[in-house]
């Protein structure tokens, strides 16, 4: 080891140079953090001499003064570590700052100053490392954005109900039963349904009986009434429609309804309803407890009116919405968008991979209705991906002001705030993002490579082979082969050109390093200057064809 030597009752022999780790100084997660080892060697410490190490670093526009550390000869008086003048000892320091971005062009020194006989004389004052280097913080913007569901329905099920009432023991169909009479009405809209000859899906029939009857009996009355159900209302489809497809009639005879009396009963007004429902509930078998409801029908005649409701049987006829077909609704969105619906139109986004017309479409569905977060959120979505972040922000304030909490807008806020470099924030909205379910495992290893998890934010962007996000994750874990991989089969760019530049770099691949610096440039010409000031390229500085690219 080299030493500067200077007398003072003896020889003071320290570190020249001193032996910085990383130097150049590195950036991790906004902490920069360095150790310096060395050795004081025998005889290289006078016994009373005090000394004060003070590094400190240098950059325009300040000063940052780092922890001081004393040292002392063995029969000095003061504060200090001990240096024994026989055997000499070894010098460690280590400290950590606080990253500021202009601290990027800056130098790293160290002041020494003699404290002997309260005499303060200084010794040396050297630069002792450069700095910094912030290849960890060049995110890229490879955030996923979130889009909400266009809640469009490609197949929609309408139904519509009516009921059939039967004399009681009877399931022949008598449209003068008063039952009957008084739901016209909905059976008029039953047919009216049918009439408006939409493609039937299907139609169910539930058929039941009154539970006070014999169980067999009330089996195949279910049974009979079923299939009169199936008759009436395949007449009636035959008489109201002309849609000729083939549908199913699905008959359920379901028995006594024995459930729906017990529900009709406790819903009633009768005083003893207590009483009646013990009294049922307690008997033994199934025939004795349809015994005590017939006798319930003789002492209260409202037992009487609620059996009567339950001679009955459900038709239910469910039709297919007629749709656009998806070709139709594609070139409406365009051409007339003003005639689709804001599900069909936030549904005919999908249909197409140009972000301009997706905008364009969900730019109608606010016109269409400016109440609708999901248009409002989408919009703002493909606008991040276009980089118009003024756009996507005003977007998602209104989405957010209409339907606080949805996680797709959370998801968009959370990337805009990372973008913005407001990390905490961003961490916020992703963390009610995922609360919605929203995924955010790759926007949140921006967060982890940012702050130096560099292990979680390879972890974060695994999901996606070859993305630059993971070879700089990879890289700033020292994996250069790894991240060489990635880079080689990513889609170039000049962020792509530049990272694989740092690596012939570091590799000491010159080639490497000043062909991908010249791609770099010549995609984005700001890296001319960003290349003069980063110390990745401190070895390339003597180069005549590095220098040539970046002046």
């Amino acid at each position: 080891m080299l030493a500067f030597i200077v007398a003072s009752c003896g020889s003071l022999k320290l570190p020249s140079p001193y032996h910085v780790t990383p130097s150049p100084l590195v950036n991790k997660g906004g902490k920069v953090t360095f150790t310096i080892n060395d050795t004081i060697p025998p005889k290289g410490f006078p016994t009373k001499e005090i000394v004060k190490l003070e590094p400190y670093l240098k950059y325009e526009g300040g000063t940052l003064a780092l922890k001081p550390m004393m040292l002392k000869g063995e029969k000095a008086e003061g504060e200090g570590t001990v240096v024994s003048a026989k055997e000499g000892a070894p010098l460690t320091y280590t400290d950590v700052f606080d990253y500021k971005p202009e601290m990027k062009v800056s130098e790293l020194w160290m002041k020494v100053t003699s404290l002997k006989g309260g005499k303060e004389t200084p010794i040396a004052d050297v630069k002792i490392a450069d700095g910094i280097i912030v290849t960890s913080s060049r995110v890229g913007k490879g955030e996923d954005v979130a889009v909400a569901d266009h809640m469009y329905e490609k197949e929609t099920i309408i139904s519509t109900n009516a009921k059939l009432y039967f004399d009681y023991n009877k399931s022949n169909l008598n449209k003068g039963l008063k039952l009957n009479k008084d739901s016209k009405k909905e059976m008029d809209s039953l047919k009216q349904f049918i009439a408006l000859n939409w493609k039937i899906k299907d139609v169910t029939v539930n058929a039941w009986a009154s539970p006070e009857g014999e169980l067999s009996l009330n089996q195949e009355l279910s049974d009979d009434r079923g299939a009169t159900a199936k008759k009436f209302i395949e007449k009636e489809i035959k008489r109201n429609s002309s849609n000729k497809d083939e549908y199913s009639v699905n008959v359920a005879a379901k028995g006594a309804d024995y459930d729906g009396f017990m529900n009709a009963l406790n819903a009633s007004d009768i005083a003893d309803k207590n009483k009646i429902s013990n009294v049922i509930k307690s008997q033994v078998n199934k025939t004795e407890r349809e015994q005590q409801i017939r006798n319930m029908t003789v002492i209260y005649k409202e037992i009487e009116d609620m059996l009567s409701v339950l001679r009955r049987a459900e038709i239910s006829v469910n039709c297919y919405q007629p749709k656009r077909t998806d070709e139709e609704i594609a070139r409406l969105s365009t051409s007339s968008p003003d005639s689709l619906t804001v599900k069909e139109l936030l549904y005919s986004a999908t249909m197409t991979e140009d972000l301009n017309t997706k905008l364009s479409i969900y730019k109608s569905a606010i016109t269409k209705n400016d109440k609708c977060w999901r248009a409002y959120n989408n919009a703002a979505a493909i606008d991040i991906q276009q980089g118009n972040v003024d756009e996507a922000s005003q977007y998602l304030e209104k989405a957010n002001a209409i339907k606080a909490g949805q996680g797709s807008v959370e998801n968009n806020m959370g990337i805009l705030a990372a973008w913005n470099k407001d990390y905490e924030a961003a961490t916020k909205h992703y963390d009610a993002a995922a609360a919605a379910g929203v995924n955010v495992t790759y926007n949140m290893g921006v967060v982890k490579m940012v702050n130096g998890d560099y292990d979680g934010a390879e972890a974060a962007f695994s999901s996606k082979k070859c993305d630059y996000n993971l070879a700089l994750a990879q890289l700033s874990k020292g994996n250069t082969s790894e991240a060489t991989k990635t880079l080689d089969c990513a889609e170039k760019s000049g962020e792509v050109f530049y990272l694989l530049a740092v690596i012939g770099a570091r590799t000491n691949n010159t080639t490497m390093a000043i062909d991908n610096l010249k791609k770099a440039i010549d995609a984005v010409p700001g890296y001319k200057k960003e290349a003069q000031t980063d110390m990745e390229f401190a070895n390339l500085k003597s180069n005549g064809d590095f220098n040539a690219l970046v002046k």
